[in-house]
């Protein structure tokens, strides 16, 4: 009997141990970058760290404090911390991180619900808008992606080497779609036919129109693109029609997802970290994909119900139902009483523009578009009608971009200006019809207070909304004076804000205000051909300089984003394109 009990006792003593190994192995690191209440680490997936790791913060051996890695790249991962911490830390040097590699198990697993609005169109083709987005980016990888600091860098493809006009990419051949089967270069030849076989295009979708081949493929003359090459199983070579800088950028973005070829399924399929488990019109159930070929998800699922309006969710929100919600009002924002929850507001690259349609007779000159930069209080929009939950634009692209021309056409609040600049033009019809994209909430009461300005200006105006997925088929656009829409930047690059918006190349495609300026186009070309930053962004100043003298639109303003979560909640990103991505989103023990 005690010989039973020593060796329960040796077993038990042995098990404690092991143990206490388990959840004790760690690694030194050092904490190399502080910024944006971020503590950069030079320790990644490389190294074992995962999302969810627990950190202690070391200055001359001692315990300054704790955090949790909320980012991992393959060198270099980040903690994210509160301001009062930030700013204790941030004179302190050299810091380093105690970092432990064996995650808790309160971190795994959970259910992180989110809601939306509208059908979501989940296609590589079809994505235009930012709820799209931050669903499809869990389904689906492309051959690169961008990191947080703009570079691009690794996705499906592990290397790539460009030629000329030519990208060859080499494919990681350990990659699953969510069905089993191995990723291979048919599947990226046949996602870039599905592209180009597409009715429509997208903002996103649009680089396709460069890649060799395109037209006959899209007429349906031909099944494959000319421009596309397969050396190998696991390589492809994608040729352009000529030089396109760009090129990556658009990759990294919704419309380079890549899906599988020679499998049909009744839902989305991609390779990235969440699978379909369930989808309707209402409700789409995403679970984690266990064979993911990168660091697997932490939580369990993400599923998104759909609502009637923001007030429903809200509520819902405030009754533990939704984990996340976010929003681009005021208004919105205010629909949230109480509850212990956590809320921050970020910049986007949303831009509101209010276009001319500049195939009618009287726009050619473009003395109206000229007279109605003067005529609205882009300052009172945003206080009055948005709540100080945007900024007005003082130039016409996003201010992400960083283009600011040096000189360019002044424009003010003057409504006396504006009259007298319309009293001078001949032949003005006696009624204008000003149209209104419905997919953004917030645009009808903008679309009354234009309206009302523009009646003060004499004018008779019809209002009439329309869905922007569907106005290049929607009589609205054949009737259409001014129009009144919200431009996301989905790719990351001045052409991808530029090309789609105002290109005579895709007039009734993604350019429905019917814009054809020669030297505009000129401007473009040769931003595409040039392999120079500061060049590129020097003629993209002209182009707006260009774009502000001869205007298209009145930029109104540049819309911020309001995310309100558990304060359990970390992980998830919101992302300037106006979209929170949730890849890497888990719930944090403690909170």
């Amino acid at each position: 009997m005690l010989k039973k009990l020593l060796v329960l006792l040796l077993i038990t003593f042995s098990l404690s141990q092991i143990a206490t190994a388990d959840t004790n192995i760690d690694i030194l690191a050092e904490i190399v970058l502080k910024k944006n209440k971020r503590l950069f680490i030079d320790k990644g997936r490389i190294d074992g760290v995962e999302i969810g790791h627990k950190l202690d913060i070391l200055y001359d051996g001692r315990n300054f404090g704790s955090a949790i890695i909320s980012w991992v790249g393959e060198d270099i991962s980040y903690a994210r911390v509160d301001s009062a911490t930030f700013y204790r830390y941030y004179y302190i040097e050299p810091l380093e991180a105690k970092i432990y590699l064996v995650r808790p198990s309160k971190y795994e697993g959970g259910t992180v619900n989110v809601p939306f609005y509208r059908r979501l169109y989940l296609t590589p083709s079809e994505i235009m808008m930012p709820d799209e987005q931050a669903v499809a980016c869990l389904l689906y990888d492309g051959l690169v992606r961008m990191n947080d600091q703009g570079n691009i860098i690794p996705g499906l493809a592990h290397t790539w080497e460009v030629h000329g006009n030519t990208y060859t990419f080499h494919l990681n051949s350990e990659v699953k779609f969510h069905t089993g089967k191995y990723l291979d270069a048919l599947d990226v030849a046949y996602s870039l036919v599905q592209l180009a076989r597409a009715p429509t295009v997208t903002p996103a979708s649009s680089f396709i129109l460069e890649v060799d081949g395109y037209d006959e493929v899209h007429s349906g003359r031909k099944n494959e693109l000319r421009g596309v090459f397969i050396p190998n199983k696991y390589s492809i070579a994608i040729t352009t029609k000529d030089t396109f800088i760009p090129f990556l950028k658009y990759m990294a973005g919704p419309g380079g997802y890549i899906i599988p070829s020679l499998e049909r399924s009744p839902v989305p399929v991609g390779t990235g970290p969440f699978k379909v488990a369930r989808i309707n019109d209402n409700r789409i159930t995403l679970a984690a994909n266990t064979d993911f070929f990168e660091t697997r998800p932490v939580v369990d699922s993400v599923i998104f119900s759909r609502y009637e309006n923001r007030k429903e969710a809200a509520l819902d929100f405030e009754l533990g139902r939704l984990d996340l919600i976010y929003f681009d009002s005021q208004e919105d924002r205010d629909l949230l009483t109480g509850g212990d929850y956590s809320s921050r507001r970020y910049y986007t690259s949303s831009m509101v523009l209010l276009g001319f349609q500049c195939g009618h007779e009287y726009q050619k000159d473009y003395k109206l578009a000229k007279a109605l930069q003067y005529l609205f209080d882009k300052e009172s929009i945003v206080r009055v009608l948005l709540g100080n939950s945007a900024r007005k634009s003082d130039g016409l692209t996003p201010p992400s971009l960083g283009i600011e021309p040096e000189t360019t056409t002044d424009y003010y609040f003057m409504p006396s200006e504006a009259k007298t600049r319309i009293a001078e033009i001949e032949n003005l019809p006696k009624q204008l019809n000003l149209v209104y994209d419905n997919t953004d909430p917030m645009l009808e009461s903008v679309a009354n207070y234009i309206s009302g300005q523009l009646r003060h200006a004499d004018f008779k105006i019809k209002i009439q909304q329309a869905n922007s997925r569907h106005l290049e088929k929607s009589t609205a656009l054949s009737s259409m004076d001014f129009y009144l829409f919200r431009t996301d930047l989905i790719v990351p690059d001045a052409d991808a804000f530029f090309y789609p918006t105002f290109s005579g190349k895709l007039n009734g495609r993604t350019n429905y205000l019917n814009y054809d300026n020669p030297q505009l186009e000129r401007f473009l070309d040769g931003a595409r051909r040039l392999d120079d930053d500061y060049v590129r962004t020097d003629i993209y100043r002209e182009t707006e300089k260009l774009l502000m003298e001869s205007p298209p639109a009145v930029s109104l303003y540049n819309a911020y984003m309001t995310a309100a979560f558990r304060r359990d909640l970390g992980g998830f990103k919101p992302d300037l394109r106006a979209y929170v991505n949730l890849r890497e989103i888990f719930f944090q023990a403690g909170k």
